[in-house]
C-alpha cells in the first residue's frame, strides 16, 4: 500500500515565487505613478504659465496701471512684471518657480531676449516665439507659442 501524505501549507519555493511577483508588480506600479505625477506636473505648470501670460495680456489691453505688462523667463521659473522692461528689484513683481524636475528647455523669442511684453491697449507683442517646458525625470515637453498679435497656444 502506498503511503500518501497530505501536504499542509506552502513550500519555500512557492512563497519566494509569490514574493518575487509581488515585488515586480510594486516596482512597476511605483514607476508608473511617479511618471504619471511628473506628466501631471508638467501639464499643470504649462496651464499656469498660459494663465499668467493671458492675465498679463489682459492687463495690458485694459490699460491697467497705464503700462505694458510682461513676463520674464529664466531656466527654472518666470516673473510677472509691469512696465516696458523687467526690473529684478521691483517689489510688485510676482515670481513663479517651476516644480521639481521641470525647467524651460527652450526660450526662443523674437529678438533673442527672455521677456514677453504685451503692449498697453492692444495686447500685441514684438517678443513672439516659443517657450518649452521639459522634465529631467521623463522625456515629456510642452511648447507654448505666442504670435505677434498675442495669441497664445499650447
Amino acid at each position: 500500500m502506498e503511503n500518501i501524505r497530505k501536504q499542509k501549507g506552502f513550500s519555500l519555493i512557492e512563497v519566494l515565487a509569490v514574493m518575487a511577483i509581488g515585488a515586480v508588480l510594486i516596482g512597476l506600479a511605483t514607476t508608473y505613478y511617479s511618471n504619471s505625477q511628473v506628466r501631471t506636473d508638467i501639464h499643470s505648470q504649462a496651464s499656469n504659465l498660459v494663465h499668467y501670460l493671458r492675465l498679463s495680456q489682459s492687463a495690458a489691453i485694459s490699460g491697467q496701471d497705464n503700462a505694458n505688462h510682461g513676463i520674464h523667463f529664466d531656466e527654472n521659473g518666470y516673473t510677472v512684471f509691469v512696465g516696458t522692461e523687467y526690473d529684478e528689484e521691483e517689489t510688485s513683481n510676482v515670481v513663479k518657480n517651476l516644480d521639481g524636475t521641470l525647467f524651460f528647455s527652450e526660450i526662443n523669442l523674437n529678438g533673442g531676449g527672455y521677456d514677453v511684453i504685451f503692449e498697453k491697449g492692444t495686447g500685441e507683442t514684438e517678443n513672439h516665439g516659443t517657450i518649452t517646458i521639459s522634465s529631467s525625470a521623463i522625456t515629456k515637453e510642452i511648447s507654448i507659442t505666442i504670435n505677434s498679435i498675442g495669441t497664445i497656444n499650447y
